[in-house]
């Protein structure tokens, strides 16, 4: 009897150390060493013996919220240029977020003591991401976000530390690819043959701007960001045409006009449209009313703006230029559903609403005609969210029309 409870304690134990068998190189002092451009990492699962990040806020652009199932490389750069790699996934369902740190002296210790900043990281949702030559923002944020950040210089001998981490699904899988940087090739001169290539197919985006109660046409100043690579500016105008190369576009119409309240809207179209029309229908500036501008967007914990910012703070500046008489509440607005409202959430609203009203006090506008507010998490869209979109909603500064 005594050797059959032996052998039950024995697999108990054996039971209970099964994560720690399953998270292979999860945590910091145990680093996967690179020996190769590509690495299949298989059943990612679980995070090892420490729990390096863990109670962090879910606008924070430089950590994990949490670390579930991770995996921890270290890469040594062979040559200098520009370095940039791909994490790739055939499962939809994942999320693989990154992190990526220069690799220094006590570097563990510099973790455990939250002493070392990420260069680079990218938290949106999905299932591939990495570092690219051609997007140019260093971090991205939590939901659905450029999944690629910006690619970093780096010298021969240099070495790194990626963490590598799926918050959606456990055993999950994925190809790290390495693309260091190489000499460029000695150019040889040949003959090609001439190549005529397809024209691809073509998306007419058009949109007309109206008034809600009568439906006559409004004549607005309009920021137009997400069909090209730079934002389109455009003032007085009562309807705009495009023609551009068929694709998936997230589009962020923002308005003002003389007599009419701010308007911003998020226009998702995919590429099997060969047309899109928007009419937007605007309001006159009434008392009480707000507009949400999502895409005024901050750095993680902090009142720093986000370069996609610029154009919705910039479209809030011409509103209250056109319409001399209004004055405003700037609302902050924090994500942060389960928690309690604590007084961290409160003055980070707060301070995130004083940066919006600096921005217009720099820019010329009377002190008088601004007052702010931060409710912290108090005002959620969505106390419960589901979605990314849900989480992203609750992040935001709301401008409330006090008189006009």
């Amino acid at each position: 009897m005594k050797s059959f409870f032996s052998i039950v304690l024995l697999v108990f134990c054996g039971y209970l150390t099964i994560p720690s068998i399953l998270a292979q190189n999860a945590d910091c002092n145990k680093l996967l060493g690179l020996t190769d451009t590509i690495f299949n990492a298989k059943n990612i699962s679980g995070f090892g013996d420490k729990q390096e990040f863990k109670n962090n806020f879910n606008d924070n652009l430089t950590t994990f919220p949490l670390e579930t199932n991770s995996i921890w490389y270290l890469i040594k750069i062979p040559s200098t240029g520009a370095f940039t790699f791909d994490i790739l996934s055939d499962n939809k369902d994942d999320d693989w977020d990154f992190l990526l740190y220069e690799n220094k002296n006590l570097f563990c210790k510099r973790i455990d003591s939250n002493k070392i900043k990420p260069i680079r990281a990218n938290l949106s949702r999905s299932a591939n991401t990495g570092l690219s030559l051609a997007e140019t923002e260093q971090f991205s944020s939590p939901g659905i976000n450029n999944n690629y950040s910006k690619f970093i210089d780096v010298k021969q001998g240099q070495s790194y530390v990626l963490v590598v981490n799926n918050p959606k699904r456990t055993y999950g899988n994925h190809q790290l690819i390495l693309h260091y940087p190489t000499l460029p090739p000695i150019k040889r001169l040949e003959v090609l043959p001439v190549i005529v290539e397809k024209e691809k197919p073509k998306l007419n985006f058009t949109f007309d701007v109206k008034d809600l109660a009568t439906n006559l046409p409004v004549s607005s100043n309009v920021s137009l960001s997400g069909l090209l690579k730079e934002t389109i500016d455009l003032q007085d105008i009562t309807n705009y045409q495009v023609i551009l190369e068929r694709s998936n576009y997230r589009v962020i119409l923002t308005l003002s006009a003389p007599g009419y309240m701010l308007y911003s809207t998020k226009i998702l179209i995919n590429k099997t449209k060969s047309t899109f029309h928007q009419t937007i229908l605007l309001e006159r500036i009434e008392e009480g009313k707000k507009v949400s501008l999502a895409e005024i967007q901050f750095q993680a914990g902090n009142d720093k703006f986000l370069n996609t910012s610029k154009s919705s703070l910039n479209a809030l500046l011409i509103f209250m230029q056109q319409n001399t008489q209004v004055k405003i509440e700037i609302e902050g607005h924090v994500n942060g559903p389960g928690q309690p409202n604590h007084e961290e959430f409160k003055q980070l609203s707060i301070d995130r609403a004083t940066a919006v009203k600096n921005y217009l006090l720099e820019n010329g506008m009377d002190e008088s005609r601004i007052s702010i507010s931060g409710y912290g998490n108090s005002k959620m869209i969505y106390p419960d969210p589901k979605t990314d979109d849900e989480h992203s909603a609750n992040r935001r500064v709301e401008i409330k029309v006090v008189s006009r």
